[in-house]
């Protein structure tokens, strides 16, 4: 049994109307099941009516909360910004928890993915679930310390690989070339600072994050960064955000049975969610 957190009550359970190809959410986003190998037994038979449950409890729970209050956090214009987004998981899920707020009259998304497919896919999705609106941006590229083109691997199987990085470009058996983006250009896409950034890019973030604290110091509310290397590469990220100053919201290491509010949790990635009080 889950204790959910109290930010679960700050939403509706929209009921939807299942299309047979899609998994729901407690918003009311669908997702098609093509996106992910094995999904497809799970997906509620088409024409039915149907209200999905509060998510499990897994280490995408964490997700769940940080988007969840960044959104009810906000005033006017709702800002949000996905680096490795996949087919636009948690941008999709912070727009669609922005239609509940009346305190929101407009939002403004970057969602980045290098992989074509997968970037193919977000497009699918955002149109799918009304989310592509003006002022959501979703680009094919990388994030990198310099603008450009870069190298990045080609994925044989993108319903099964959602793991590709810059750090395995070398030894991929293929690879194409794509946009390079750096944080700094995908912020300027944006009237006013981020409420939330959402940075999983499979490990390149150790490299990343560091040369762009500065930046993000400046400009963005709350910072989610997925930790995939090591314990080291985890404990320095969260020294990195409490020596710029930054409160540190919740972090749980990667591969480790971990002791959430909410109940034991196994942890893969592990996760940092930090909040700017430059902006309280």
């Amino acid at each position: 049994m889950v204790t959910h957190d109290p930010i679960f009550s700050e939403f509706d359970v929209v009921e939807v109307e299942t299309d047979g190809a899609s998994n729901y959410d407690f918003l009311g986003v669908g997702t098609q099941v093509r996106f992910k190998k094995g999904w497809s037994r799970f997906a509620p038979e088409a024409g039915t009516r149907f209200s999905a449950e509060l998510p499990v409890l897994n280490e995408h729970y964490l997700d769940w909360v940080a988007v969840l209050e960044s959104v009810t956090r906000a005033r006017g214009v709702y800002r949000f910004v996905e680096l490795g987004a996949g087919w636009g998981t948690w941008s999709s899920t912070a727009l669609a928890a922005v239609r509940q707020r009346r305190e929101i009259h407009d939002v403004e998304a970057v969602a980045v993915e290098a992989d074509l497919t997968h970037w193919q896919w977000m497009e699918d999705h955002f149109r799918k679930n009304g989310l592509l609106t003006a002022g959501v941006h979703l680009i094919h590229g990388a994030v990198s310390a310099e603008p450009g083109e870069i190298s990045f691997p080609v994925i044989e199987n993108p319903d099964e690989d959602y793991g590709a990085s810059l750090r395995g470009t070398a030894t991929a058996p293929k690879h194409v070339t794509v946009r390079a983006y750096t944080i700094e250009e995908l912020l300027n896409r944006m009237s006013g600072p981020a409420d939330f950034m959402h940075i999983d890019i499979q490990g390149a973030e150790n490299n990343m994050v560091p040369q762009v604290i500065g930046v993000l110091n400046d400009r963005v509310k709350t910072v989610l960064v997925g930790t995939h290397l090591s314990s080291d590469g985890h404990r320095s990220m969260v020294t990195l955000f409490r020596n710029a100053g930054w409160r540190i919201r919740m972090h749980y290491e990667r591969a480790e049975l971990c002791e959430m509010p909410y109940g034991l949790v196994q942890s893969s990635d592990g996760v940092v969610v930090a909040e700017n009080p430059r902006f309280d």
